[in-house]
């Protein structure tokens, strides 16, 4: 029987609101920097609406070192408009491969696949396109329009603009970049999707399929998402985000994303690649009852946890971190409180708990990746990072979160996440030995 591979986790990239780069990331971090601005929204110089986020500042994807050439096709392909959430996805790879040592000619086949990750990609600049078109064609009064006529116009100038709303055109735009032709697949499957990615890359490379993938995800918070989420009562109106707090709110947007390098062991130790850490396993399970809330009392969040620790062949007593989503809904926050008292006892010491979103934002499908990555950093440097905005603990919840910036020797840690529409998942990461 041949002997089972092992995953490497050999690259990370990381653009968030407060560094782009694994380095200025981990730095910014660790001096509790945010980067959360007020955003307004306008309609010619009509004011819609505004709303805090963690944002990126200054970005510019020339500055990426990527294929002019590609670029300018996916510009010209997409009719001059700017898909944020697409750029973002380019620039995060590229910082990858630059941090893996994976080599990358725009001239020469890659020898990596890609897992893209994101919860709607191209769906709101779509509906932006669209309200625009058919607002013109109404706002012309030279034009007598039939209805029918109408809906041919409104297809023919949002024809490609609505194609584009399907994955695999994400897909395609990535791979053409980075001249990819290895097996590789999209995911979308609400703020879990980059653990689904994750345990999807694994098996590819289990399965021989490859080598070496390059898992993605991103997301450009605007308006159209903050307005669902403030009508839903779950967005935090001082831009706060206060993760398993009596005063929690709601949460705020992140903008960026981040991408991670996953690698078969005996592939990466050959080429001698720096080793952040290894997979060890995910857990996954649908809870299938509402999309915008999950049902209390269930045990579909424990049930992933614990298919984690069963596949990673990791005991309870051993996750020394834990990064649970932390979104400061009291609902979601009570939800997965309850679901850690449950496998690890009320007020844990072993694993610790901390959450990110205080530090970057909510990056809805790509949230859970990068938190990922700074999970990792968190075991590569041997230091727990505390949750930010968290000294008004609430009691009933049964945990406690860290507080200030610790060293310890980590081995092994466990990144989870409640998403919407029930997609529970749990992934395990071990040191590299």
């Amino acid at each position: 029987m041949p002997k089972e591979k092992r995953i490497a986790i050999t690259g990370i990239g990381p653009l968030a609101s407060i560094g782009t780069g694994r380095r200025e990331l981990w730095q910014n971090l660790l001096a509790g920097k945010t980067n959360i601005k007020l955003d307004e929204a306008y309609i010619d110089d009509e004011l819609w609406d505004k709303y805090h986020f963690h944002k990126v500042d200054n970005f510019d994807i020339s500055r990426f070192g990527l294929d002019r050439g590609a670029l300018d096709w996916i510009k010209d392909w997409k009719q001059g408009d700017e898909i944020k959430d697409l750029l973002y996805l380019l620039a995060v790879i590229k910082l990858a491969i630059d941090d893996s040592g994976l080599v990358y000619n725009p001239d020469a086949e890659s020898d990596f696949g890609l897992v893209l990750a994101h919860e709607n990609m191209a769906l709101i600049p779509f509906l932006f396109k669209v309200s625009e078109t058919a607002y013109n064609i109404m706002s012309d009064k030279s034009k007598q329009l039939t209805k029918k006529k109408f809906y041919d116009e409104v297809y023919r100038l949002c024809l490609k603009a609505g194609y584009d709303v399907q994955p695999f055109m994400t897909l395609f735009h990535v791979a053409k970049v980075f001249n990819v032709r290895q097996h590789s697949l999209f995911i979308c499957n609400a703020c879990a999707s980059g653990l689904y990615a994750l345990e999807t890359a694994s098996e590819m490379i289990h399965s021989n399929q490859n080598s070496s993938v390059i898992v993605a995800a991103s997301d450009f918070p605007d308006i159209y998402k903050y307005l669902w989420f403030r009508d839903l009562g779950i967005y935090s109106k001082d831009g706060i985000c206060r993760p398993f707090s009596k005063d929690s709110n709601g949460l705020v947007f992140g903008d960026g994303g981040v991408a991670i390098v996953m690698e078969d062991m005996e592939h990466a130790k050959k080429r001698n690649a720096t080793i952040y850490a290894e997979y060890l396993g995910g857990g996954f399970a649908l809870e299938g009852w509402q999309v915008t809330v999950p049902k209390v009392g269930s045990d579909s969040y424990q049930n992933a946890m614990l298919k984690a620790l069963e596949q990673s062949k990791v005991k309870k007593e051993e996750i020394d971190l834990l990064c649970p989503h932390g979104v400061g809904s009291h609902v979601i926050d009570y939800y997965e409180s309850k679901a850690f008292t449950e496998i690890f006892g009320d007020n844990p010491k072993k694993p610790l708990i901390t959450a990110f979103k205080p530090y970057v934002g909510h990056n809805l499908g790509g949230s859970a990746l990068l938190e990922v990555a700074i999970l990792l950093l968190c075991l590569s440097n041997d230091t727990i990072l505390p949750t930010l905005n968290s000294s008004n603990s609430n009691p009933a919840y049964k945990i406690q979160l860290v507080q200030k910036v610790k060293k310890a020797k980590l081995k092994t840690v466990m990144k989870a996440c409640a998403a919407f529409a029930g997609f529970n998942s749990a992934v395990v990461f071990g040191k590299a030995w």
